[in-house]
C-alpha cells in the first residue's frame, strides 16, 4: 500500500506543478496584455535632416466617409476634412495628409523642407461625432497619436575621422518597451 500512496502523491504533486506553472504563464500573459493596453499612448519618435521630408505616422481609429483630421503642436499645423484643407502659419506648402490616403484610414502627416524650428511633439486628432436619434449630440476631438520630431542639422562636408570615432555627450539611452521589461522580470522570477 505504501508504494501506491507515494505514487499517487507524486502524481498529485506533478499535476499541481503543472497547474501552477500554467497559472503563472496565464498571469504573465494577462499582465502583458494589461501593460500593452495601458501603454497604448506611446510617444513615437521620428527624426530627419534639415531640408528633408518626414512622415509622421497616424492611423484613424473610427471609420468615416469624410474623416476630419487635425495635426497640431502648440499651434495648429494642418487640418483636412474631405477636399478642404488648412495649413498652419509657417507650414504653408510644406504639410499634407493626402485625401486618398485619409480615406483609406492613413492620416500620416507629410512634412517637407524641415527646419530646426519644426522640432517638437506633434499630436493628431480625429473629430468624432456622436448622434442620438438622427441628431448630432456632440462632436469632440479624440487623440490618435503623438509623435516627437527631432531635426538634425545637415552638414555639407563629410564627417572627418575624428567626428566618427569620438563620442559626444548628447548620447541617450533607449529603454526597452515596458512590456518587454516586465515580461523579462517575470521570467526571471518564474525560473529562479
Amino acid at each position: 500500500m505504501r508504494p501506491r500512496a507515494s505514487g499517487l502523491y507524486s502524481a498529485l504533486l506533478e499535476t499541481m506543478r503543472g497547474i501552477m506553472s500554467s497559472f503563472f504563464y496565464i498571469c504573465i500573459v494577462c499582465i502583458a496584455i494589461c501593460i500593452g493596453v495601458l501603454d497604448a499612448d506611446v510617444l513615437v519618435s521620428v527624426s530627419g535632416l534639415e531640408k528633408s521630408t518626414v512622415i509622421l505616422p497616424c492611423k484613424l481609429r473610427v471609420a468615416s466617409e469624410t474623416p476630419y483630421i487635425r495635426w497640431s503642436t502648440e499651434k495648429d499645423v494642418f487640418e483636412r476634412s474631405g477636399k478642404e484643407s488648412f495649413q498652419g502659419e509657417g507650414y504653408e506648402g510644406r504639410v499634407d495628409v493626402p485625401e486618398d490616403q485619409l480615406l483609406k484610414g492613413d492620416c500620416s502627416l507629410k512634412l517637407k523642407n524641415l527646419t530646426l524650428a519644426d522640432m517638437g511633439v506633434y499630436k493628431s486628432y480625429q473629430a468624432v461625432r456622436r448622434f442620438k436619434r438622427s441628431a448630432l449630440v456632440q462632436e469632440k476631438w479624440e487623440l490618435l497619436n503623438s509623435v516627437e520630431l527631432s531635426v538634425n542639422e545637415k552638414k555639407t562636408a563629410e564627417k572627418t575621422f575624428h567626428e566618427i570615432l569620438v563620442p559626444t555627450d548628447d548620447a541617450g539611452m533607449n529603454w526597452p518597451h515596458s512590456l518587454v521589461l516586465v515580461l523579462s522580470l517575470l521570467s526571471c522570477f518564474l525560473f529562479y
